[in-house]
């Protein structure tokens, strides 16, 4: 289930501490300012590629959050993000699919205590050295 309003409301956000005016974040992602402002309006849903961009272009490290407020499951890839140790690459757990699922399809409140859950995991992994045990 998307969450658009608070999708728009967390991009004007970020723009706003970057001190980013729309037309400099437009010209920083490539989306037409125009665009952005829809979004951040809540008239119009961006494609996981101008999710990207944005987040990119607003130099936000969790692109998982606007992903999923938007409505996508990050890929592996980008969930894995930032992750060091052997093996990452073969990753292939049909239980990451079930939980992006389950997010999907849970109420709000669940899905902040699921975004809340899955950052703990992924600061913890962050934090592991690669002798330490899981």
């Amino acid at each position: 289930m998307k969450d658009m309003v608070q999708f728009g409301i967390r991009i004007r956000d970020l723009r706003k501490m970057n001190n980013y005016s729309l037309r400099e974040l437009g010209e920083r992602s490539g989306v037409s300012y125009s665009f952005i402002n829809s979004i951040e309006n809540n008239r119009f849903s961006p494609s996981r590629e101008t999710v990207i961009a944005l987040a990119d272009a607003l130099r936000i490290a969790e692109k998982d959050e606007l992903l999923l407020l938007a409505g996508f499951a990050p890929t592996e890839e980008e969930s894995l993000d930032g992750l060091s140790g052997e093996g990452l690459d073969e990753v292939d757990d049909p239980d990451v699919s079930l939980f992006f699922k389950d997010f999907k399809n849970a109420p709000k409140e669940r899905r902040d205590e699921m975004l809340r859950f899955w950052n703990f995991i992924k600061e913890q992994q962050q934090n592991r050295t690669p002798d330490s045990q899981q």
